[in-house]
């Protein structure tokens, strides 16, 4: 199973969250992209799991401060090319 994490940072916080995000893999398999936006910048995680990963978002709540609103998250399954 592959999750997608999205958060927006709270303005000026970009480098805060992203460096949150890496730590929260805590040596998962993992990639992080952030991206500066004119709506408001964003950090994306996309982790992948064992198909028996866990039913909820698999990151950690970020500390106050660093996301403007809520964060998003999605399991995908992969299809093509197949793993």
């Amino acid at each position: 199973m592959i999750w997608m994490w999205e958060a927006r940072a709270t303005p000026g916080r970009l480098a805060d969250l992203r460096d949150w995000a890496i730590d929260a893999l805590g040596g998962r398999e993992g990639e992080v992209y952030h991206s500066a936006q004119s709506g408001g910048d964003l950090v994306v995680v996309i982790l992948r799991l064992p198909d028996a990963g866990p039913a909820a978002a698999p990151l950690p709540v970020p500390p106050d401060g660093l996301v403007a609103g809520s964060p998003h998250a999605w399991p995908f399954h992969q299809v093509h090319p197949h793993r």
